[in-house]
């Protein structure tokens, strides 16, 4: 399987404290995943070399679910168009365990164009530490390809070098864990 994106691992970090940090433990959040214009696209994997939080382009767009609206996509165009970039992927979180396409995802996906690839992290990203977690969905002719665990690993590629415990402080990992104890205890 041809690996379709690569993040260098700090910033995978970056992205995916700042999905917790901004789903509070309670409602989605997510990210479009972006690359340098210059970069072609058919050269896989493809880079991602920055990343635009959803409520960074469109603020009122977090309302437990996404209701991302025209106005982020122009901000998402504004910035891509000044810094050179290209959107090349997006994650967004789900409340639990679950990192298969919703209807609604298959259905209104972020990007419609193929090769696009789609992420989605578990527990609104808290505790995430590895790309094997991550659901990942590659748009192909039209539909929807899914893949999982090691396949998913596959797909994006966050280099090693460290192992991904050692990437996340142990502070993340337990606080991750005590927030997960306190939405389970209220349900």
């Amino acid at each position: 399987m041809t690996a379709r994106l690569t993040i260098a691992p700090d910033l995978f970090d970056v992205l995916l404290a700042g999905l917790a940090e901004r789903g509070q433990g309670n409602r989605e959040s997510g990210a479009f995943l972006l690359t340098d214009r210059t970069h072609p696209e058919e050269e896989l994997p493809q880079p991602v070399t920055a990343i635009a939080f959803y409520d960074d382009l469109d603020p009122d767009c977090l309302t437990g679910r996404i209701d991302f609206h025209a106005a982020g996509y122009t901000a998402l165009q504004d910035l891509c168009r000044r810094d050179g970039l290209r959107v090349v992927g997006d994650i967004h979180t789900h409340p639990a365990h679950r990192v298969q396409q919703s209807r609604v995802d298959a259905t209104h996906p972020m990007v419609a164009r193929d090769g696009h690839v789609a992420l989605i992290a578990p527990h609104f990203a808290a505790g995430v530490t590895d790309v094997s977690q991550l659901g990942v969905h590659l748009r192909v002719k039209g539909t929807w390809a899914s893949f999982y665990r090691e396949q998913a690993a596959e797909l994006l590629l966050v280099p090693a070098g460290r192992l991904a415990a050692q990437r996340t402080p142990w502070w993340r990992r337990m606080l991750s864990r005590f927030r997960r104890r306190q939405r389970q205890e209220r349900r």
